[in-house]
């Protein structure tokens, strides 16, 4: 694999073990900046539901915990779970420790993304989404404000999956 593969990236989620997005099955993966203090941070709950409903067709979600806007996020993954449980108590879906997005320590996965987006295809706030397909490939992106369950996220995501 090329060394600028998305497979290649890995983060460490919340109870220390690793998420690679090369986890050995072809997956189509949501990558969702979050920020459990964010006013976007409702949508905890439909990212939940939409890792529910397509998970079995191989599809998940990845909540990429980030101080990079505003700092919104808690510094210990013991806190960020906490926070998240009070936002939506049935969060099932990978989520990471905290993690860079943009800056000087930006993580090597949202410096590629950045290559394969325009500039507004940037995240310029929590909950900023990427759509990775089976390949690896970035497909599209949805903005903040976007919610998962919007048609045009569904559509992208079925469309990935190819099987739905």
């Amino acid at each position: 694999m090329h060394a600028n593969n998305p497979k290649n990236f890995s983060f460490t989620l919340l109870d220390g073990t690793t998420f690679h997005l090369c986890s050995g099955v072809p997956q189509v993966v949501l990558v969702v900046n979050t920020a459990s203090r964010c006013g976007f941070s409702r949508q905890f709950d439909t990212l939940q539901k939409l890792h529910d409903r397509y998970y079995v067709h191989g599809f998940t979600v990845l909540g990429v915990s980030s101080q990079s806007f505003r700092k919104q996020e808690f510094d210990r993954p013991c806190d960020i779970a906490a926070a998240i449980k009070k936002k939506c108590s049935a969060v099932t879906f990978p989520i990471t420790q905290l993690t860079a997005v943009r800056g000087k320590a930006i993580h090597p996965f949202y410096a590629w993304a950045a290559t394969q987006v325009l500039l507004w295809g940037r995240p310029k706030w929590n909950f900023h989404k990427y759509l990775i397909g089976k390949d690896g490939g970035c497909i599209t992106w949805f903005s903040s404000a976007t919610d998962p369950l919007a048609p045009k996220v569904i559509a992208a995501i079925e469309a990935a999956l190819g099987n739905h």
